[in-house]
């Protein structure tokens, strides 16, 4: 099992950065999760710039399972596996969508626990969406099964378990 964790920026905070008069600097300067934000989505062609505290601003947006029941190849007991984070990349970024049906068998199979959100627009129309994005440089990658954790890069993913581990060993010690 993988869980996908990624920072969500809330209105007031979206709000406060196209109304300021300096933009995102000023969102960064008065928001610590803006701040985070911006850095860790924005970190290319240098590694990841992750704090062992950035790891309080992310939300769990969904579990990816490593086996569900799909089926691959030729022969019909060949099991589907998500195998590593390649893999979560790929579902999570659409490879597996089939255009013709406006189907994802793979995501629709192996991705949950994620929340759904409904939007009225300014015309009018109401829509319904997973609460999530893509996974994108700066989301963070979960290996429930060994604990490591993995920040998504330019280029590939960075182990950020130990940062990771030590904000979750302060954050107890404080409590």
């Amino acid at each position: 099992m993988y869980k996908v964790f990624q920072i969500k920026i809330n209105k007031e905070v979206h709000n406060f950065v196209n109304s300021n008069d300096r933009g995102h600097v000023g969102a960064e300067e008065k928001y610590p999760i803006y701040e985070a934000y911006m850095r860790l989505r924005h970190s290319f062609r240098d590694e990841i710039k992750f704090k062992d505290t950035d790891f309080q601003h992310f939300t769990h947006v969904c579990s990816v399972k490593k086996e569900a029941g799909l089926v691959s190849g030729t022969r019909s007991l060949d099991p589907f596996v998500i195998e590593d984070l390649e893999d979560v990349f790929a579902v999570l970024n659409g490879r597996y969508f089939d255009e013709d049906t406006e189907t994802d068998p793979v995501f629709d199979a192996h991705v949950s626990d994620y929340k759904m959100k409904t939007v009225t627009r300014k015309d009018g129309e109401v829509v319904t969406f997973r609460d999530m994005h893509s996974l994108s440089v700066g989301d963070i990658v979960q290996d429930v099964d060994n604990g490591t954790f993995h920040i998504v890069a330019s280029f590939g993913f960075e182990d950020i378990t130990d940062q990771v581990k030590n904000y979750v060993e302060q954050s107890l010690e404080v409590a």
